[in-house]
């Protein structure tokens, strides 16, 4: 393993590119005998000329240091050294590297500094580099840098941890995010007609991530058996957890997985729901047994990246609908949304602003968005009705039939 992984740097030509690698391994047997899978995320090499990928020696790092974990705490590791390896064989010659043996404390200084992120971005990656500096000491894989030049210590809970060995990180300071998390409220029932028009098959999952805070990887792992109307309040209950419907692809941005398994409730608002649900329902079927509730063009399951796809053929057409035909507020708002970044996450961001509003708790928040917490579930749901019917107001001087139905179209 260590001459292997010592290797790596001499192995580099100019076409080659360290990648990360998403891997699916059988994973045991159910009692009717079929085949349990798990996906892992290790770090691999890609040919730019051929395309040819492969793993490399290297993943033993992130397969002893987090097999154990979630296939998306693996991914962001993995993105951490990829982007590590990269750089140093991208300035090898300026760094005096030739192999892993080369490195020293300050490559991986000079590295963190050159990073253009945001503070809390660079500290998660200088924590992983702590990490895969201690694995290539440990395994001889690195000659200059001693296992004792890595100090222990004891949190308050008893366990130890490695201190960062990096001294001079220069951490960036605090910007404005360019980032737009909300999506203006009034705009919403608009966005829904351009979708239903240009972009129908994810229209559904446009409401549910709008009024449910969903992630674009738990709306495409939904099933169409994964969500149950309340009876009483008309809301909806979701079912989010890793289905494994596209085990044929490969996904290493993780936008296909679900990040928490949970039941999720989605706010019924104004009937738009049932409105989409049923029509959805009747016009996108899937055709390869996998029960699927989103579906691509030829009936498969659809990936979280088909499904970014259609998001940004939707903010496209929204925004030059607002630019041609829109008055002063409109076209300034198409001027800002084409300057900025949105992407499907916006959804999330406009629920959690929808329940902030009308939440004086944080736990509450906190739950309805799925979140990991400890709170009582229960303290949560005596409000949500309320909550439910005051975003519901928010709506209340729109047309009752604002959305179209789909299958007039």
């Amino acid at each position: 393993m260590a001459n292997n992984a010592v290797s790596i740097m001499n192995e580099y030509k100019k076409n080659i590119k360290f990648i990360a690698y998403p891997v699916w391994i059988n994973w045991g047997q159910k009692e009717d005998g079929e085949i349990l899978k798990k996906q892992f995320c290790v770090i691999g090499i890609r040919d730019e000329k051929s395309k040819l990928e492969v793993i490399h020696p290297i993943s033993d790092f992130i397969l002893s240091s987090y097999g154990m974990r979630s296939y998306n705490t693996q991914r962001k590791r993995v993105n951490h050294v990829v982007k590590f390896l990269n750089y140093i064989v991208e300035n090898r010659i300026r760094l005096e590297v030739k192999s892993l043996l080369d490195i020293t404390l300050s490559t991986g200084v000079n590295f963190l500094n050159s990073l253009f992120s945001s503070e809390g971005t660079v500290r998660g990656i200088e924590r992983t580099l702590t990490q895969f500096y201690i694995y290539l000491s440990q395994t001889g894989c690195i000659s200059k840098i001693p296992e004792s030049a890595f100090e222990k210590k004891e949190n308050l809970r008893g366990d130890f941890y490695y201190t960062s060995p990096f001294k001079g990180v220069i951490y960036p300071s605090r910007k404005l995010s360019k980032v737009e998390h909300t999506f203006p409220e009034k705009y919403i029932p608009l966005l829904f007609e351009i979708g239903i028009i240009k972009t129908s098959p994810i229209v559904l999952g446009l409401y549910l991530q709008l009024f449910g805070g969903l992630r674009v990887g738990e709306i495409v792992n939904l099933k169409r058996s994964g969500l149950k109307r309340k009876v009483k309040s008309g809301d909806i209950l979701a079912r989010i957890e890793n289905q494994l419907m596209r085990t044929d692809i490969k996904d290493s941005s993780g936008s296909s997985s679900v990040k928490v398994p949970r039941k999720q409730r989605i706010f019924q608002i104004k009937g738009w729901y049932d409105i989409l649900y049923r029509d959805h329902i009747a016009l996108y079927k899937d055709k390869d047994g996998s029960g699927a509730l989103f579906v691509n063009r030829d009936g498969k399951a659809m990936s979280g990246k088909s499904y970014r796809q259609y998001f940004d053929k939707l903010k496209k057409h929204f925004t030059d609908y607002l630019r041609d035909n829109g008055d002063a507020e409109d076209r300034a708002l198409a001027q800002h949304l084409k300057i900025v970044k949105w992407s499907t996450h916006i959804g999330r961001g406009t629920f959690t602003n929808l329940v902030a509003s009308e939440s004086d708790n944080p736990m509450y928040i906190a739950f309805s968005r799925g979140d990991k917490d400890l709170m009582s579930a229960l303290i949560y749901m005596a409000k949500t009705e309320r909550m439910r019917k005051n975003i519901e107001k928010k709506f209340e001087d729109m047309h009752q039939h604002y959305i179209p139905r789909l299958l007039e179209e």
